[in-house]
């Protein structure tokens, strides 16, 4: 007996076979290979340049509103008044941008102010020496009891014998000091006081 296998002719109006696809319709035989996956379309963002173009319409009213106000006074929040400045801007014609004025205090000249020297006192209350009309007044003087006072009424202040106008010692001593007198010296004679 033989067998008979089928005929295969090649009939154009016949399907032709795709790869991955069987005789008859019938699913293929063996593994079929994975189908490629493609990106899906991409979406174009219509939002972002409405986004864009309200930020920055937000950005220049801002700046707008809190920039340099037309009173002067002070910048929005600030508290702070604002310098003026006027600046000359070259365009047609020459003309000029006025801005806010800026005032700026100059120190003048540092001024020495001598105090005057104190007046001359009326008493004498420790030892030394004492410029007539400067440290003391002329006039006519008391001292107390101390019995070791020694005074002078002095022509200068070079510590010289013959600077000596009048001298004297002891307690309860009077002694006038005159204007023509350069100074006087007291030692050991506690407070003097003008009685004259």
């Amino acid at each position: 007996m033989s067998q008979q296998y089928p005929q295969y002719t090649h009939d154009p109006n016949q399907q032709q076979l795709q790869p991955g696809q069987g005789f008859g319709g019938n699913p293929p035989l063996g593994p079929t290979p994975e189908p490629q996956l493609q990106p899906p379309p991409k979406k174009r963002r219509r939002w972002v340049p409405w986004v864009v173009a309200a930020g920055t319409f937000l950005l220049g009213l801002i700046i707008g509103t809190t920039g340099s106000n037309s009173s002067g006074s002070t910048t929005a929040g600030t508290g702070v008044p604002q310098p003026a400045v006027t600046k000359t801007v070259p365009g047609p014609a020459g003309a000029t941008v006025a801005g806010p004025t800026v005032t700026q205090t100059v120190p003048g000249p540092a001024k020495t102010v001598t105090a005057p020297p104190p007046a001359p006192k009326a008493a004498i209350t420790e030892d030394g020496v004492y410029l007539v009309g400067t440290d003391i007044k002329p006039g006519t003087y008391r001292n107390g009891n101390e019995d070791d006072c020694y005074w002078a009424r002095l022509k200068n202040t070079n510590g010289d014998l013959d600077g000596i106008n009048a001298n004297g010692n002891g307690g309860n001593q009077v002694v006038t000091i005159k204007k023509t007198d350069k100074a006087f010296e007291s030692r050991y004679c506690g407070s003097w006081t003008r009685i004259g």
